[in-house]
């Protein structure tokens, strides 16, 4: 019989993990792939839908996986052992890979006028007709707190919507609030210096060490911690994220989930990849794939079908727009090994209209790794 081997979710990490299961030794195993609605999301295309540029719908595909069964549901709990689902069904696996991404609280931002929580596609179309209608006044773009995926991201949105709002001769200021001392500190090699003077250049003020107490505020007035305030005619919200539930009883305390170095948790047989783990790497699509196919080969392993030869490398790079069709590319390689016994090499290019097409590019090759037709 062939032995079970579930990944839950589909993004990088999940990916990444079914399809080299697959590669290495998928006669053998039924590989099953759990997604809540049998879709796919491109989270990056959470600027381009609240920018208007292209529906939600335009960054989800169907999965159709060669060789992998898609079973839709959401996981409720996860063990080394299998799953269960919301809708009470019960799955058994020889090994659980789990990429669930962290959670996002939206509740935790109060439902007020002019104030939207979002970082997804699906959840940031709400804002798109605000962010259109927005004649005039403050627009906040709001990071909750420490951890969130896609650390640049709320920078690159901040940018592209002043672009946005020059573009219409419209009178808007943008600012940009974030708990960070400093954004990406733990990147170093001049890039939060850099992302501070491309704010700058692009017209938005940048607030640092700003965390809100949603407890307090109104729909026009902002408070922090700190007891200082900050005005505004429109809020987008990154919402705090936590852990995803069915992590819950895991032993860690806080966000994150600790793994070891073939990104096995406390829970035997349950790995952990992607930004839920607790890792000193950035939190990116490259990195998430490269965990995912560490995963797989440490569970081949772990059940005695192939060995395990150590951790992938990743190789992550994440693309930065300042408006006007102008990108920068963030792009990290480990030549000497992960950390703490290598240093990352981060290189830093643009801004640059000719970097836009490896965004796109980006968004065609994650496609084509979710719609493989049975080919």
């Amino acid at each position: 019989m062939k032995r079970r081997i579930l990944v839950i979710g589909a993004g990088p990490g999940g990916i990444a993990a079914a399809r080299r299961l697959r590669e290495r030794i998928g006669d053998r195993l039924e590989i099953v792939l759990i997604e809540r609605e049998g879709t796919a999301e491109f989270l990056p295309g959470t600027i381009a839908t609240v920018l208007g540029e292209a529906p939600a719908a335009h960054w989800r595909t169907p999965l159709r996986l060669r060789g992998i069964e898609v079973q839709q549901g959401e996981v409720q709990r996860a063990t080394g052992r299998g799953v269960v689902l919301t809708d009470g069904r019960t799955l058994e696996a020889e090994a659980v890979i789990a990429a669930p991404g962290l959670h996002l609280n939206l509740t935790a931002v109060p439902a007020r006028p002019n104030v939207f929580a979002f970082w997804s596609p699906t959840t940031a179309e709400a804002a798109r007709e605000a962010v259109a209608r927005l004649q005039r006044g403050r627009l906040v773009v709001v990071i909750s707190g420490l951890p969130y995926r896609c650390p640049p991201a709320p920078y690159s949105l901040a940018m592209q919507l002043a672009a946005f709002y020059r573009h219409h001769r419209r009178d808007v200021q943008l600012t940009l609030t974030t708990p960070e001392e400093a954004p990406l500190a733990s990147l170093g090699h001049g890039i939060p210096e850099f992302l501070l003077r491309s704010c700058a250049e692009a017209g938005v003020e940048v607030q640092l060490g700003r965390r809100p107490d949603w407890s307090a505020g109104t729909d026009r007035e902002l408070v922090f911690t700190d007891g200082s305030r900050l005005a505004f005619d429109l809020a987008l919200v990154v919402p705090p994220h936590g852990r995803a539930p069915m992590l819950a009883t895991l032993p860690d305390e806080g966000v994150l989930v600790s793994v070891d170095a073939r990104l096995e948790t406390a829970e035997p047989g349950l790995f952990v990849v992607g930004d839920a783990t607790r890792t000193s790497l950035p939190r990116a699509a490259g990195v998430a794939t490269a965990q995912g196919r560490t995963a797989a080969d440490a569970v081949l392993d772990r059940l005695g079908l192939a060995r395990f030869e150590g951790p992938h490398l990743p190789e992550p790079e994440c693309y930065i727009g300042h408006g006007d069709g102008r990108y920068s590319r963030i792009t990290i390689h480990f030549p000497e090994g992960l950390p703490p016994t290598g240093r990352p090499e981060v290189r830093l290019e643009g801004p640059a209209p000719e970097l836009a097409a490896g965004f796109a590019r980006v968004f065609e090759e994650w496609r084509t790794l979710r719609t493989e037709n049975g080919r």
